[in-house]
């Protein structure tokens, strides 16, 4: 019906719709008309004026749509495409391309079933970079999701042709894995994790799962059953599981720690000697007596568990002191 309208009314219509209070309003109002309307649109291409004034509510409205076109891709119940997010709220580059990101991965989040490459053709992302991301994490998704796929599958499934990207969905399926108990070998090959750092890695994570799980599982077990094969994550392993016997049980010495978890480094057995005297200074116990027992032979331990002694038992004379003085006055208040 606008198009019968001679070139006066149509510029009275834009002035109207142009002077109103509410400028993003009144974009869209001018953009839907542009968007339908030929010479509505050839008005304000020819019209310098006409031009000059939308241009300006353009610019004055572009940090509220570039907003609000977020939003509209970050719906999850939405359906719009990218570009038609884009081009109902006048989005040009960068913040298009951003646009069509967010609007691929709502599509993945929304729909199960959706594979990256449904999802990249949908949204028409072309960035490379945004391309991968798009298929790592719709390949996630399908992991978290499906306990049983292997990584493998949710590569293939997702076209992830990036090596780093899958080494990284690789290594995700393998800990998700672990999250189920299940040992680390098995989640290594289960899901093709052929990265030795991120095999050692999984072994770790593995291994310290297992300590914290499990308080009888001395350390020699645990490694064996997570096929830790490096010397330092072995050392790692050893230590955590004698801190975890000496926090967990009040008379276990530091000896006993030491040697039931095979520690053979000496910085190591040096900390846990150290940690479990200080235990038993917590404990009230006499800093002489908990070196003794605990065999600390280091001297520098030694001080620091003094030092730490006299910390202790200061701030015990502190608060009887308080103690003291709140019943004292309380005494002369009655």
């Amino acid at each position: 019906m606008i198009g019968n309208l001679p070139n006066d009314t149509l510029t009275d219509v834009f002035r109207k719709v142009a002077n109103q209070a509410d400028k993003l309003a009144a974009f869209y109002e001018i953009n839907a008309l542009r968007s339908t309307n030929q010479r509505f649109r050839a008005l304000i291409e020819s019209d310098q004026t006409i031009r000059s004034e939308f241009l300006q509510i353009r610019q004055e409205t572009r940090p509220a749509r570039f907003e609000n076109a977020r939003i509209d891709a970050h719906n999850p119940a939405g359906t719009r495409t990218a570009n038609d997010i884009n081009n109902y709220h006048d989005v040009d580059d960068p913040v298009a391309h951003t646009i069509k990101w967010f609007a691929a991965v709502r599509d993945i989040n929304a729909n199960p079933d959706m594979v990256a490459r449904t999802a990249i053709e949908r949204n028409d992302v072309t960035d490379p970079v945004a391309q991968d991301r798009i298929k790592e994490h719709a390949a996630e998704r399908d992991l978290n999701a499906n306990p049983d796929m292997v990584a493998r599958t949710a590569i293939e499934r997702n076209n992830v042709d990036d090596r780093l990207t899958q080494d990284a969905i690789k290594e995700h399926a393998a800990e998700r894995d672990l999250k189920a108990n299940m040992v680390a070998r098995t989640a290594i090959e289960r899901n093709n994790v052929d990265d030795p750092v991120a095999q050692d890695r999984i072994k770790w994570l593995a291994a310290k799962r297992d300590i914290k799980a499990n308080p009888d599982m001395v350390a020699r077990t645990v490694i064996e059953r997570n096929d830790v094969d490096d010397p330092d994550a072995q050392d790692r392993i050893k230590r955590l599981a004698a801190k975890r016997d000496i926090k967990a049980n009040p008379d276990m010495v530091a000896r006993t720690a030491i040697e039931r978890n095979d520690v053979t480094d000496r910085l190591s057995q040096d900390m846990i000697k150290w940690r479990a005297a200080e235990r038993d200074i917590n404990a009230n116990m006499v800093a002489r007596t908990a070196i003794e027992r605990n065999d600390v032979t280091d001297r520098s331990a030694q001080i620091r568990i003094m030092q730490h002694a006299a910390s202790v038992e200061a701030f015990s004379n502190a608060i009887r002191g308080l103690g003291e003085r709140f019943r004292q006055e309380g005494g002369r208040g009655r």
